[in-house]
């Protein structure tokens, strides 16, 4: 991965690539919650210099997927179980209020944005191995793509914020398929009373979905015994 150039827009290139592959290791689960993110050696891993790194680890920062810990240095944030149940629950509030917000002011051409990414979801192969990251993927296309029919940038912003800090632990704790089934159902009854212009009834859907898949998660963290600590397990 390393610079052909040294012009600020190849510089700027390499900087997004660092961020963006280590962004989705975090999203993906590869790099689960908790764990020490050396400078050195993933500068190695991407054959850079520590710049695009360290570039790489104030943006994450900022976005608040790594913390800085004293004397341990970059880590991929890790939350309790009371700090998942507290963004669910502003995720629960702005995700109404947004997916209201987009009902209102959609286009025909965003509800057919929303419909093919829906489509792709409940198309999946059941076989492949891949199932559960790929639904993983499009579910979050699916909430940003929703949102952004709204118009509101900031608001747009902070939905993704909110919903990328518990990303990785829904991963990592969705190791059954069945639940895919509910969540296409529930994505289906957003998108119906989003593509028929109901607000009102989009943003509840929106709300109960939020609730219903934190309800799932913390099932899947007690059966592995997980809440004992108060902690999500790596």
């Amino acid at each position: 991965m390393a610079a052909s150039s040294d012009s600020p827009i190849a510089v700027q290139g390499l900087q997004d690539a660092v961020y963006g592959s280590i962004r989705s290791s975090i999203l993906s689960g590869s790099l689960p919650p908790g764990s020490r993110l050396n400078q050195g050696s993933l500068a190695a891993r991407f054959g850079v210099s520590r710049v695009p790194v360290r570039e790489a680890m104030s943006r994450l920062q900022a976005e608040g997927l790594v913390v800085l810990r004293p004397r341990r240095g970059f880590t991929v944030s890790y939350l309790t179980v009371d700090e998942i149940i507290e963004v669910f629950e502003l995720r629960m509030v702005v995700e109404e209020h947004a997916t209201a917000v987009a009902t209102w002011r959609r286009t025909q051409a965003d509800i057919g944005a929303v419909a093919e990414i829906l489509a792709k979801m409940e198309g999946l192969d059941r076989t492949d191995p891949g199932l559960l990251g790929n639904w993983a993927d499009h579910n979050r296309e699916f909430h940003a793509r929703l949102i952004a029919s709204a118009g509101r940038s900031k608001l747009s912003e902070v939905a993704l914020q909110l919903g990328d800090m518990v990303e990785p632990y829904i991963r990592l704790r969705s190791t059954r398929s069945a639940g895919i089934d509910l969540g296409n159902n529930e994505h289906r009854a957003i998108f119906e009373a989003f593509a028929s212009g109901d607000a009102d009834k989009a943003g509840r859907m929106a709300r109960l979905h939020c609730d219903s898949v934190l309800k799932r998660l913390l099932k899947e963290t007690a059966s592995s015994g997980s809440e004992k600590t108060g902690q999500f397990a790596k």
